[in-house]
Formats: C-alpha cells, structure tokens, sequence
C-alpha cells in the first residue's frame, strides 16, 4: 500500500493540479516524463563509464597518473561546457543527455575509486585464492566490494543530474520541465505546480529505489 501509495502520489497531484487551475496535467506529466527519461539514460550512461574508468586505472601505477586528471577534469564548471557540447553534437536530445552524463560521472566514479584504492589486502588475496582472477576478479569482487560507494556516488550524481538537466532545459530552452517552469513567467500557479510535482518524483524515486539500495549496501558494507 506504501508503495503503491507513492507511486500514485505524482500523478494524482498533478491531474489535481490541472483540475484546480488553467495548468494542462497532460503538458506537465509530459515535460516531467521527458527530463526523467533524459536522466534515466543519463545515469546507465555515467554508471557504465565511471566502473569502466575505475577498473581500468583505478588501481596500480595508471591510478597514480590518472587520478590527478580526473580530479582537474572533475572541477571545470560543467556549465561552461554546454557552448562545446552544443557546437559538437547540436541542440539535440543526445546532446542534453551527453551534458548531463559528463555531470554526473565523476561523483559515482571517485566513490567507486576510493573503495578500489583502499582495497584491505588480505581481501584481495582471499578472493584470488578462490579463483577471482581476470574478469572473475571485476564481476566477483571489484564490483561488489565496490557496491556501497556505487550507491551513495549514484545518490550524489543523480542529484547532480537533475540539476544539470533542469539547467540546461531553462538555458537552451529545450523541452522538459526546466523548460515548463522557465515558461511559467510570473503564474505563480505554474511554478508552484511544477515544483511541487518535480519534488514528488525526486522523493518516489528516493523511497522506491535509493532508500532500498542503501539498505542493500549495509550489508555489502558489513
């Protein structure tokens, strides 16, 4: 019933809202559904760099070399790359998603390379005792051991997501639901609206996914 509850929560406030005022609940649910299919793809995309980044230098002495240079890269202003992303791949529904995966990825990639990098040896010999070498040794131990630090980096770059996502949808004008609120003017009731059911996704996706996941990641932890 939670679950369920919680489900129905966004869809139910947002036909509501278009009952009681001049907001279309169909343009709403629209642009909401448009900029979380943008972060959905977003994530899968960042996830599948950050671990290959990882076990590709996160350890030995390309760690020590590629490190530093992910942490140069992290810390330019995502925002002041969106003239190249333009210029590269257009105003485009890839190139909103390219933006916001490049946000993303380096808060999951730099949780995931600490738990690497701070690997307990006698761990790691354990696991090559019973066989994990190779490909065996990412899928059986890397990943896993790396389960927890995945999940609060995901927390973090989902957060991020959002905003680089909402940001570039109010600055380029794309639709989504940066763009609905950036159109709203001064109607209070648009903006209100919106806000309230882009803060409803953002706890359902909280209390249906994160919240169970961290759970999980309790017991990786342990």
């Amino acid at each position: 019933l939670i679950t369920f509850g919680v489900l129905i929560a966004p869809l139910l406030f947002i036909f509501l809202a278009g009952k009681v005022s001049d907001i279309s609940a169909s343009i709403l649910l629209r642009e909401l559904s448009i900029s979380l299919y943008r972060l959905i793809v977003a994530y899968v995309v960042s996830l599948v760099f950050a671990l290959a980044l990882a076990v590709l230098f996160g350890r030995g002495k390309l760690g020590g070399f590629f490190v530093p240079v992910f942490d140069l890269l992290q810390n330019i202003p995502s925002f002041a790359l969106i003239p190249i992303f333009i210029l590269a791949l257009g105003r485009t529904d890839f190139m909103v998603i390219a933006f916001a995966a490049s946000s993303m990825l380096w808060p999951i990639l730099f949780y995931i390379l600490t738990a690497m990098r701070n690997v307990r040896t006698d761990l790691e010999e354990a696991s090559i005792m019973f066989g994990a070498k190779g490909f065996k040794k990412i899928t059986n131990f890397l990943i896993p051991l790396s389960f927890s630090s995945l999940i609060t980096g995901s927390i973090v770059g989902i957060s991020i997501g959002w905003e680089a996502i909402i940001g570039i949808e109010i600055i380029g004008l794309y639709n989504g639901i940066g763009f609905f609120l950036n159109s709203a003017g001064n109607n209070r009731d648009i903006l209100i609206f919106g806000i309230t059911a882009l803060l409803l996704v953002v706890f359902c996706i909280n209390r249906l996914v994160w919240i169970p996941l961290l759970k999980k990641a309790q017991l990786y932890a342990e």
